[in-house]
């Protein structure tokens, strides 16, 4: 039982520490290349939004309490992985905004194109705060979807919460992932990102599965739906697993998307 408690403990702790290497990566990424191109805002600000929802949770008693392992290093890692992420998009704002690359960073534009209601001519055209508008809406709609499958003993407020922290999570890299399609080549530490994404959602997936396991006869509520959401979430991310595979495999120094050849 100690040594399957432990396994628990760390899963979630090794999710944390996922999720600390995304930023390490997105640090790196605009260390190396001193630009922001290639980066999307609108899954900057999602993720740090998503972190900074996150530490709520604490106050909540919705987070997972160790058996093993130090409570201390949980919180603790939620207050780092936070902070650095609200000073990684600071350092961005200030530092980066020019080299943004807004015309491709456009998830969600395309919705108010074919209903036609955006300007045309203007900086707004190709607004990221307009292309986050959509995102934000759908977030916001799938999560009250999602209270209505998701059971809880909670209150209305704090049940809705944890639909709204899920979904922006599983939402957060799209928009990045749609850039990258654009250009076809990604960046190491970008690729990094992701990777670290997909890790810290395979461990929350192993946790939820070994759960039972480990404390006999105990299903948590939303154990089936919360594995599901987990599988949806990595199946998001396998296509550019896929390529990042291929390209470590074939010794390529960035990861080449689709049947693009490299030079």
């Amino acid at each position: 039982m100690w040594w399957g408690q432990a396994f628990l403990d760390g899963l979630i702790l090794s999710s944390d520490i996922c999720t600390c290497g995304t930023f390490v990566s997105l640090a790196l990424k605009l260390r190396t290349s001193k630009s922001g191109a290639g980066l999307s805002l609108q899954t900057l600000v999602t993720v740090v939004g998503a972190r900074t929802l996150h530490l709520l949770s604490h106050f909540l008693r919705l987070h997972y309490l160790p058996a093993v392992l130090p409570w201390f290093l949980y919180p603790l890692f939620d207050v780092v992985n936070a902070a650095a992420g609200i000073t990684l998009l600071c350092i961005f704002a200030l530092y980066y905004w020019r080299s943004y690359e807004r015309e491709k960073d456009n998830f969600g534009i395309h919705f108010f194109e074919k209903l036609d209601l955006l300007p045309k001519t203007g900086s707004l055209r190709s607004s990221p705060v307009v292309a986050a508008g959509f995102l934000y809406a759908s977030i916001t709609v799938l999560a009250l979807l999602w209270y209505c499958v998701r059971r809880s003993h909670h209150s209305f407020a704090v049940s809705y919460f944890c639909c709204f922290y899920e979904v922006m999570g599983a939402f957060a890299l799209i928009p990045q992932l749609w850039m990258f399609q654009k250009d076809k080549r990604v960046s190491p530490p970008l690729a990094n990102f992701v990777v670290f994404t997909a890790f810290n959602r395979v461990c929350t997936l192993i946790f939820w599965i070994a759960y039972p396991r480990v404390y006999y006869w105990r299903y948590p509520d939303n154990r089936g739906i919360q594995m599901a959401s987990e599988t949806i979430n990595i199946l998001i991310l396998s296509d550019f697993l896929f390529y990042w595979v291929r390209s470590k495999v074939r010794g390529d120094s960035e990861v080449i998307l689709g049947d693009f050849a490299p030079v």
